[in-house]
């Protein structure tokens, strides 16, 4: 039988890819950071992810050269199916589970995913029936939407898609 799973889609021509400053201004990123999960931080600029923050985007091309007084410059995909990998003591995904940015892969340290983490569900907040905890993520919404290698535990690659 014929086996069928979603996979990344190379140079996707529906992606959202913008051109951005990387870092702060020591030319920070260089092309052994592409992969790497990041917000958005100053004016014009996307920053590495920490640990429990929303996923923007991932950064898909870096240059050789820096703009705006040192900041390194490159590509983020804002959207569309990414390859991630599930970071070291987090709890295991599973399809459709939401997941934010775990802790990331020290800039300059060859990894080339995401790393990612369960994202934790809205809940009830106390006796009163319209109040409830906030759900992350909760802007930037990500979810696993396959399981590439084993099972969805630690070190394992999943592909997730901002939805």
């Amino acid at each position: 039988m014929t086996t069928f799973k979603f996979r990344p889609r190379v140079n996707d021509p529906m992606a959202d890819v913008i051109s951005t400053a990387l870092g702060d201004n020591t030319g920070e990123f260089k092309t052994i950071d592409i992969g790497q999960a990041v917000k958005q931080g100053s004016d014009s600029t996307y920053v590495q992810v920490a640990d429990g923050d929303e996923i923007e985007g991932v950064v898909v091309a870096v240059e050789g050269f820096t703009v705006n007084d040192g900041f390194s410059f490159g590509s983020v995909q804002r959207d569309r199916a990414v390859k991630a990998q599930v970071v070291a003591g987090g709890s295991q995904v599973a399809v459709l589970d939401m997941v934010v940015a775990g802790t990331p892969i020290a800039l300059g340290t060859a990894n080339g995913f995401p790393q990612v983490k369960k994202g934790a569900a809205a809940s009830q907040a106390g006796t009163d029936p319209f109040a409830y905890t906030e759900r992350t993520p909760n802007t930037h919404l990500w979810r696993v939407t396959s399981i590439i290698s084993g099972n969805g535990s630690a070190g394992d690659y999943v592909l997730i898609e901002r939805i």
